[in-house]
């Protein structure tokens, strides 16, 4: 997949996204304005059978959750709250000498099941009960003999990564992002998210390509990822 060949269809004014494909919507899950404006983003995958679904449980403020956006594997984007708004999405986690990363981050979501587990005939099976097809998953081979020797996991969709590569430059053109990080980064005994299926060392390559200088982006990127 050539990232670098993305169209500039998303546009960031007043802290909200404008473009194709891009709608908004409103929740209260939100601690209020950030103190000064993030320098993080934070990666995750919804764990969910939908992109609506997903939205509407970030919408119930007995979830205790929110992110900023949510990217659905058609590349639809739903915005849920400004980017100078504090979202629900990090719980409790810590990253370079910071707690509490809510309060420093961009929280983007992307419409995934997350892991499977193989049922029988081909198919495998989200937590929820969904279904999947051979194709609509990717095997992750762990080189820690001490684990599972093979997980599986939801596959996300060529458009749904192109869609958060665009996202994620357009973020940090318009703001100083200083790292973009996985949840299972910040929160390492909780979180898996956004998991192996999703290229994030990629993503971090693709951002300083762009002419975000390494200095201004504080990333690590593992060569040996394929």
């Amino acid at each position: 997949m050539l990232y670098s060949t993305i169209s500039e269809t998303i546009k960031l004014h007043n802290h909200r996204l404008s473009g194709d494909n891009i709608s908004h919507v409103t929740t209260l899950n939100t601690s209020g304005e950030f103190k000064e404006l993030p320098d993080t983003l934070v990666i995750h995958f919804t764990g969910g059978g939908s992109l609506a679904s997903s939205v509407k449980h970030m919408q119930n403020k007995d979830s205790k959750v929110s992110a900023h956006i949510v990217v659905g594997q058609n590349g639809d984007v739903v915005q849920l709250l400004p980017f100078n708004a504090i979202a629900w999405h990090a719980g409790k986690s810590s990253f370079d000498g910071r707690q509490q990363l809510n309060n420093y981050s961009i929280g983007i979501e992307l419409d995934n099941a997350g892991q499977l587990k193989a049922s029988g005939h081909g198919e495998y099976s989200s937590w929820f009960g969904k279904k999947y097809q051979p194709g609509e998953v990717f095997v992750h081979t762990n080189a820690n003999s001490s684990a599972p020797l093979q997980t599986f996991w939801h596959r996300y969709s060529e458009r749904q990564l192109q869609r958060t590569f665009e996202l994620c430059r357009v973020l940090c053109d318009h703001y100083h992002i200083r790292y973009v990080v996985g949840h299972q980064e910040i929160a390492p005994k909780r979180k898996v998210d956004p998991g192996p299926a999703f290229p994030l060392n990629k993503l971090r390559s693709y951002l300083v390509n762009q002419a975000i200088s390494a200095q201004a982006l504080d990333v690590a990127i593992d060569e040996s990822e394929t």
